[in-house]
């Protein structure tokens, strides 16, 4: 059946580039004259006055100037007919966005965008390493052609090249228009500097580097002054149609703020916090970009994983980012363990609507307490910020468990670290180590620190199950106390938390405990017990390593000691309870 003949065809919704704030006829930018300096940092501080005179200081590197003399000699060429089968072609060769953005700020950055305003990317690359080979005798890296892929945010083809140590990429400028349902451009074609800026994200990384001017392009006319004078984070366009068109900006948004110590505007703050705008973010966004957006947040340059996490619940966006698992497929409790708990299964959606939010409310109090926290904690504290961090803010999920495709109970943490964000089995185990021991750990920060065996036992056991988290651990289980006895004077958390962390060191002497062997390995046991071995060996070594915690100074024979001892009274009991099956059991 042809499509004429049967249902007709679906015209998705085309969502045009709304009407520039500046005629495109028109339109100049404002512009900066720079200055290329070497091995200084300094940045000309910024006016309003658009008056000339006005420089920016910019620290170039020699493989940088020499990159850009290149690509002005290949526009020089390419006008005289040399490189392009002896037809003439003006190019404007720019840089843009982030390496224009941290050049003016005075922080050293080395990924190049090459913006190209009458070519492709691909051609010109094709022109740099033919100039560079006919010219200059050298040889540069091979020329490698980048598909448009959205999950990795690459919306057009891009030519990517190694020119004298530099990765760089060149694309031409764009304009774009989206689908309704996608952030993938429905349309994009060669666009002007003007329409390409408007695209962009936020106004700082709108900014172009003009090499043959030597100017700095601010087309939007506000990009220099949210990013040296106001500190703002703020869209080109209205940040609601800015969000539309791609939603992974929202995180994108958060990550730059942080990273620059720069304020969300108003208008962004808004479109962030927008129900339809968090809606998007679930529905063209995939998880596993989602979850490489997060890791800028908690790690990289600059990061302040604590307040990117605050500032995503503070603008109601920690439940895109978090995703929970279907709402049927969830079981327990959730809320903090002082207050009255709510069950969550079998609620309506608008409790269970208001309960995330007052768990998102409650996972803020905890970053608040954690950044007081590590104000205390001294510098031989070894922990893993990142996953300190991510533990505190599902903390109000810690009891939740959900039921997986296999009917298998697990935690709803672990679903998050899965599924929700995409993050590497590591880092899966490794979270589920951290809340796995968080119980154990909390009842031994509220005992005071002594070096008996059986606290020995209690805290080898712990370490040996976290391994080197288990300071991260400490820490999360500190935040737990210190925000169910927030009102109470007793007892000094902080110090609390350092006490034990040097008894478990210095007096407890447990450090790389989880490196510890057996005194006899499974071949020995079973030879010296005389066991048929399967399970019965591994639960004669964990007694085994029990007993080596208690006795960290018992040799061999005594282990051997142990064991024989241990196999008698198990036997023995094994025999007791076997008396006591009624004998119809035995038929």
């Amino acid at each position: 059946m042809t499509q004429q003949q049967g249902q007709a065809s679906v015209v998705p919704n085309i969502v045009m580039a709304p009407t520039l704030p500046i005629d495109p006829a028109t339109a100049k930018p404002i512009t900066r004259p720079t200055k290329i300096v070497a091995k200084k940092t300094t940045v000309a501080t910024y006016s309003d006055n658009e008056g000339v005179g006005e420089t920016i200081e910019l620290e170039l590197d020699a493989e940088e100037r020499r990159l850009f003399e290149t690509c002005k000699q290949v526009t020089i060429a390419l006008q005289e007919g040399k490189l392009n089968n002896g037809i003439s072609l003006n190019v404007t060769v720019r840089v843009a966005g982030g390496w224009v953005r941290d050049k003016i700020l005075g922080l050293q950055t080395h990924d190049v965008d090459i913006a190209l305003d009458s070519c492709s990317g691909v051609d010109f690359a094709r022109f740099v390493k033919d100039y560079v080979n006919e010219y200059e005798q050298e040889k540069v890296g091979k020329i490698g052609v980048i598909a448009a892929n959205p999950a990795q945010s690459k919306h057009l083809e891009t030519a990517t090249m190694k020119v004298y140590e530099l990765e760089v990429d060149f694309n031409n400028l764009r304009h774009e228009t989206y689908a309704e349902d996608s952030r993938i451009p429905q349309s994009t074609k060669i666009g002007t500097p003007l329409e390409d800026a408007y695209r962009r994200d936020f106004t700082m990384n709108s900014l172009f580097y003009n090499l043959q001017t030597q100017e700095i392009e601010d087309w939007t006319r506000h990009g220099l002054k949210d990013l040296l004078q106001t500190k703002r984070v703020v869209t080109p366009l209205e940040a609601y149609q800015t969000f539309h068109d791609d939603p992974l900006r929202v995180l994108r948004a958060i990550r730059f703020a942080i990273r620059y110590d720069m304020e969300l505007s108003d208008d962004l703050q808004r479109a962030c916090a927008h129900p339809q705008i968090q809606q998007e973010l679930h529905r063209k966004v995939s998880r596993e970009r989602v979850g490489k957006e997060l890791e800028g947040m908690l790690t990289g340059r600059h990061a302040n994983p604590i307040a990117a996490l605050d500032a995503a619940c503070k603008l109601k966006l920690a439940g895109s980012i978090f995703c929970l698992p279907p709402t049927d497929k969830i079981m327990g409790k959730v809320g903090k363990e002082h207050l009255e708990l709510v069950p969550y299964h079998g609620e309506s959606e608008e409790v269970l609507g208001c309960l995330r939010e007052q768990a998102w409310k409650e996972a803020r109090e905890c970053l608040r307490i954690l950044r007081v926290l590590l104000q205390h904690v001294p510098d031989n504290f070894c922990y893993s910020l990142r996953l300190l961090c991510l533990a505190v803010v599902l903390l109000p999920y810690q009891h939740l468990q959900y039921a997986d495709k296999k009917k298998r109970i697990k935690c709803v943490a672990e679903f998050i670290m899965r599924e929700g964000i995409k993050f590497k089995n590591k880092d899966v185990n490794a979270m589920l180590d951290i809340v796995g021991s968080l119980e154990g750990m909390t009842r031994l920060l509220q005992g005071t620190p002594e070096t008996s065996p059986s606290i020995r036992l209690q805290a080898g056991l712990l370490l040996r199950k976290t391994k080197d988290l288990w300071t991260t651990g400490l820490l999360v289980a500190t935040v737990v106390l210190l925000r169910k006895n927030k009102s109470s004077q007793n007892v000094d958390w902080y110090q609390r938390a350092k006490d034990w962390h040097v008894t478990i060191l210095e007096g407890l002497k447990l450090d790389q405990i989880w490196t510890m062997k057996p005194l006899l390995n499974g071949k020995e046991a079973i030879q010296f017990l005389g066991l048929k071995g399967g399970p019965e060996v591994g639960v004669y070594t964990q007694e085994l390593i029990q007993w080596m915690l208690m006795n960290p100074k018992g040799t061999v024979e005594e282990a051997k000691g142990f064991l024989k001892s241990y196999q008698q009274r198990r036997e023995s009991e094994q025999d007791q309870a076997a008396q006591h099956v009624p004998k119809k059991m035995h038929i």
